[in-house]
């Protein structure tokens, strides 16, 4: 135990003292790592989100029907959710690098098969391949970001990363809709390739290999399967992915339907839902170093409960300004409560096997959002579209409840002498 602290002093020291240097190359310090990787991966989604509101588009294009479309669009997800338990399991166990780099590699060969695909049967199969291939990228980089972050700057890690990532996701959609507008539909595809291969040769230039560890710690365990299936905290975290994606898919995925009711524009609209999205990456890194000194499940409670009462809300107000304000409101309990679960899934990861937690809690948000459509779109037909609004508001805040009953007794390692509750 002596030992272990003495290593964690030195990496803890290291990062200390060379932030300032951290700027070069050759440095292989936890801070430059940290950089390369956020700049990588959010390079990565910059990629995706520019064909993300294109691939309804390009159905539709190909002559697909309402549901068809709803089976291209969810095809994403389900292959996430298939798929992230055991791709996180393997990382831990193999390393993370090789498995992001070729997943990075397969987003270049999936913007081809866009392209290639003249029939609904085969962008569907591309649509799986596209979320087996994102499986490999971001809950593996999450890891990474994890394992190198020192002892009490777990939060700080894992919130640049994800600002990173949601940055990145939230400019593509409007450089999207550029790129198709001046070049083209397949333009947009091999756009998301060319940046994914641009980012493969950064990580394979500038993030050390596998066998060539960036700190000293020990390997993490891998804990069992069963092992992570019933411990009362992960259950939690699960439903924390599962119950944040429930009310943003919902936002999401019909503000734009209860604004056109409003008579709002679509520019209206776009600028609502990138404020909502703005100030939740600009949170993850401030509201990361927070959790790092308090108690990760307060910013989780408080955090999920302000982003469900605000969904509640929304079909009893009015106004362009109204609708922005409470889509603020929820930027920030969404940016609030994000970082906190992430400080605490990689608390346990740090005992239970890194990429194994984070593919298991991402599983949560990958069947949040292919479950919020199906059950908003049914909501619709029958109630109409504000019933959407209200039955999320009232599905998250219960979902609030359920989560503080999880994790109520959980206590950070510092708080409790090294042992997770």
């Amino acid at each position: 135990m002596a030992n272990r602290l003495i290593n964690t002093n030195r990496i803890v020291n290291k990062f200390d003292t060379s932030d300032n240097q951290a700027t070069r190359p050759q440095d292989s310090s936890p801070a430059w790592i940290l950089f390369l990787l956020s700049a990588s991966v959010g390079v990565a989604m910059l990629g995706l989100g520019i064909i993300w509101p294109l691939v309804p588009v390009y159905a539709v294009e190909l002559g697909a029907s309402g549901f068809q479309v709803g089976l291209i669009v969810a095809a994403f997800n389900v292959a996430r959710t298939c798929l992230n338990p055991f791709a996180g399991r393997l990382s831990d166990r193999w390393g993370r690098r090789s498995f992001i780099l070729l997943g990075l590699l397969l987003y270049a060969v999936v913007s081809v098969l866009y392209i290639q695909s003249t029939r609904i049967e085969s962008l569907i199969l591309v649509r799986l391949l596209h979320g087996f291939t994102s499986v490999l990228v971001i809950p593996i980089a999450m890891a990474l970001s994890a394992d190198i972050a020192p002892q009490h700057r777990l939060g700080l890690y894992l919130g640049t990363l994800n600002m990173a990532i949601m940055l990145g996701f939230a400019v593509g959609p409007a450089l999207g809709g550029v790129i198709r507008d001046y070049f083209g539909m397949p333009s947009a595809f091999y756009t998301m390739g060319g940046l994914a291969l641009f980012t493969f040769v950064g990580v394979a230039a500038f993030i050390p290999k596998d066998n060539q560890p960036i700190t000293s710690q020990r390997p993490q365990p891998v804990a069992p399967l069963k092992r992570l299936l019933s411990h009362r905290v992960v259950q939690g975290l699960f439903l924390l992915r599962f119950f944040v994606a429930a009310g943003q898919g919902s936002v999401y995925t019909f503000l734009p339907i209860l604004a056109l009711r409003m008579e709002f524009s679509a520019s209206q609209v776009g600028f609502i839902l990138g404020v909502n999205i703005f100030l939740i990456a600009f949170l993850q890194r401030i509201c990361g170093g927070i959790a790092d000194r308090i108690n990760p499940k307060y910013m989780i409670i408080y955090g999920t409960l302000m982003g469900g009462a605000v969904v509640f809300g929304m079909p009893f107000v009015d106004g362009f300004l109204m609708i922005l304000l409470l889509n603020i409101i929820m930027g920030i309990g969404n940016g609030i409560a994000m970082p906190g679960g992430f400080v605490i899934t990689g608390q346990l990861g740090r005992k239970m096997g890194m990429g194994s937690l984070m593919g298991f809690t991402e599983t949560g948000w990958s069947l949040g959002m292919i479950v919020s459509p199906v059950i908003s779109g049914i909501i619709m037909d029958s109630l109409g579209v504000s019933s959407i609004f209200i039955a999320g508001g009232v599905i998250t805040i219960t979902g609030t409840i359920l989560i503080h009953f999880f994790l109520k007794s959980y206590v950070p390692p510092d708080m409790n002498s090294g042992l997770f509750c």
